[in-house]
């Protein structure tokens, strides 16, 4: 007893030293049984796709028919941080940046309406610099072989993260760079409004404008002058931009909504053009982007698994790996006037490299010990990438792109021959594609054999899963099913968030994946 009180110490110490790091990449989900179980598969890793899930399973093998060979996909996206929903207001606007880009060049006017989806558009873009803010998007698959006890698979990782990076240094409407002669407002009176019914609209603006602060935006405009005579104060730039509005032969109401879209978002434009106005860089200039962060990991991977002495139920399994590394990185300044289909190509910045890895898993049966225990409780861990292997970065800069190592702690339960249960939980709190999103899953799941025969086999799962490592991340519900047949097994999947963000107008989840998996298991 003592010898295997202190074999399972030197265990816990060894899973205790690979687990420290909180720095990787987000625990992919790989087949389509894990996916309907909402991600859950660690403690029952069973077939080929168990050298990804858990080396250790490979061992119940000789327990268990469960060789063959499985060909699993999967892909997801997932919005973070309603990003979505800034995306869309600016892509709504970019025409009228095009008309301010134009104004500046040509020493032309801007309306009420341009100058409203400017301001408008500072504070969106404020909100899309904070961290976490993104799109990510992955995808898992491959060809996975098990013989006996051991494995063999080649599996691709693939990840990109839409991060936007926003520029508020280079706002200027002013001359000051470039070239740009400044906002001119012609033969438009600036000292009177032409047409009386739009007094509303007019006073709207200037409100907007004394909230933003006259010496900030004026500092930010350059100055700019309407029938030749510098505007000098907040009622003559209002009266000026209505005027123009007119001329361009707006309505009362679209001025009128212009006008109280510029007053909407004044306050929260004021701490962004407040700090600009120290500078003289003009909004021609502006660098803001996404900026499209991919990486691809092709996996071939040899694993083994066997049951140890020392404690009995205990399986300990391994891999060892080869990865291809591909990093990409692409940009779209979508501030400047660039083709959209060229937008986020990344072929040409991408760097490939390859790196050794192992991982590592164990599986306790916990029956086989305890034998008088109801369910059949099964126990797992499995250690990814534990030498954390690092590949080239793209650039000029260079560097290395660490895949830092992942831990997954899983439980199993078998209330019945044809009914398991299952809960995995990430043991590090893992980086993804998106900047400043964190990744800690928690899953559970059932599976339901509503057919379990033999030779005919339907299988149903549901499950749930939720990303602990963000306080404003909500549940996730999954479901599969699949069909069993003569040895041959095709499954489904899905996954769906009941978070909700806006997209052109439309509700819509911000978290969503599918998986299918075609094999043949003996």
């Amino acid at each position: 007893m003592f010898v295997r009180q202190k074999s399972v110490s030197i265990i816990l110490m060894v899973v205790s030293l690979f687990t420290c790091s909180v720095s990787a990449e987000q625990w992919k989900i790989l087949g389509t049984r894990p996916m309907g179980m909402g991600g859950a598969f660690v403690a029952m890793a069973q077939g080929p796709i168990a050298q990804y899930w858990n080396p250790a399973g490979l061992a119940m093998a000789s327990v268990e028919t469960v060789s063959g060979i499985e060909i699993p996909i999967t892909a997801g996206m997932e919005m973070t941080g309603d990003i979505m929903k800034n995306a869309s207001a600016i892509g709504d606007m970019a025409s009228k940046f095009g008309s301010i880009t134009a104004a500046q060049k040509g020493g032309k006017a801007a309306d009420a309406d341009q100058m409203s989806a400017f301001v408008k558009t500072l504070s969106l873009l404020d909100d899309m610099n904070d961290p976490g803010k993104g799109v990510m998007i992955e995808t898992a698959g491959g060809v996975n072989l098990e013989f006996s006890k051991v494995a063999v698979s080649v599996n691709n990782f693939s990840s990109a993260g839409l991060n936007p990076y926003v520029d508020v240094n280079n706002i200027g409407l002013g001359s000051s760079t470039g070239g740009v002669q400044g906002i001119q407002f012609g033969t438009v009176s600036a000292t009177t409004l032409s047409n009386g019914s739009y007094t509303t609209a007019r006073d709207t603006i200037e409100h907007a404008i004394s909230t933003i602060g006259w010496n900030s935006l004026m500092s930010l405009m350059g100055n700019p002058t309407a029938n030749g005579e510098t505007i000098d104060n907040a009622t003559e730039l209002a009266n000026a931009l209505v005027n123009i509005a007119i001329q361009h032969h707006m309505s009362e109401t679209d001025v009128t909504a212009a006008a109280r879209t510029f007053d909407q978002y004044a306050a929260d434009a004021r701490p962004i053009i407040e700090s600009a106005a120290t500078t003289t860089n003009s909004y021609n200039n502006n660098q803001s982007k996404f900026i499209v962060d991919a990486a691809s990991f092709v996996e071939i991977a040899f694993g083994y698994g066997r049951f140890v002495k020392f404690l009995e139920g205990l399986s300990i399994g391994g891999n060892l790996k080869m990865i291809n590394g591909c990093i990409g990185r692409g940009e779209f300044k979508f501030m400047e006037e660039s083709e959209t289909e060229d937008a986020f190509k990344i072929d040409d910045i991408t760097k490939s490299s390859w790196s050794p890895s192992i991982d590592l898993g164990f599986l306790w049966d916990v029956n086989k010990r305890y034998p008088k225990l109801k369910m059949n409780p099964k126990v797992g861990l499995v250690i990814r990438n534990i030498n954390s292997p690092t590949f080239d970065r793209p650039g000029t800069s260079g560097g290395t792109y660490k895949l830092g190592r992942q831990a997954r702690l899983g439980f199993a339960l078998q209330p019945a021959q044809f009914w398991n249960l299952l809960m995995d939980i990430d043991v590090t709190k893992n980086k993804t594609a998106v900047n400043g999103f964190d990744s800690r899953q928690f899953a559970f799941g059932t599976e339901i054999n509503i057919i379990n025969r033999k030779g005919f086999n339907i299988p149903l799962r549901l499950g749930i899963c939720k990303n602990l490592a963000e306080s404003s991340s909500k549940m996730a519900y999954t479901l599969g099913m699949g069909v069993n047949m003569c040895y041959m097994h095709l499954d489904l999947a899905g996954a769906v968030s009941s978070d909700r963000t806006t997209l052109d107008e439309k509700d819509v989840p911000t978290r969503a994946s599918v998986s299918a998996v075609c094999g043949i298991l003996f």
